[in-house]
């Protein structure tokens, strides 16, 4: 398996099961912790979205782009961490997540940029 299929189906299934669990502390826009990450309604839907993203990419063969992209939004949402929270009075990214999300930007750039191991990866990035 490439780099780029193995970063969607695990951060797909990772991001998907996050998601899930935040129900289980926060279903309105209360900010709760899940662990140590602060999460509400709008943030377990973006997790929940983005692994199955994740999860669609992979099967679809679109993991390069999921990457690409992951890289680019996960890179705006540790910057945007260090704005006033919670972000726009909805999303709270500050904390931990700061951390988290620049780790995550740092792995989908690897999968989605600088990995050009197989002929697979070449032809699915066309």
């Amino acid at each position: 398996m490439n780099i780029p299929r193995l970063y969607a189906i695990v951060f797909g299934v990772v991001y998907t099961i996050v998601g899930l669990l935040g129900f289980t502390v926060s279903t309105t826009l209360a900010t709760a912790n899940l662990i140590i990450f602060p999460v509400n309604l709008p943030h377990n839907l973006v997790h929940l979205a983005f692994g199955l993203a994740g999860i669609a990419a992979f099967m679809t063969g679109r993991s390069v782009a999921y990457a690409r992209g992951a890289a680019v939004l996960f890179a705006v949402l540790a910057l945007a961490g260090f704005l006033p929270q919670p972000l726009l009075g909805l999303v709270p990214l500050g904390g931990y997540d700061i951390a988290l999300h620049a780790a995550t930007a740092v792995l989908a750039a690897i999968a989605g940029f600088a990995y050009m191991g197989s002929r697979s990866t070449r032809t699915e990035i066309a």
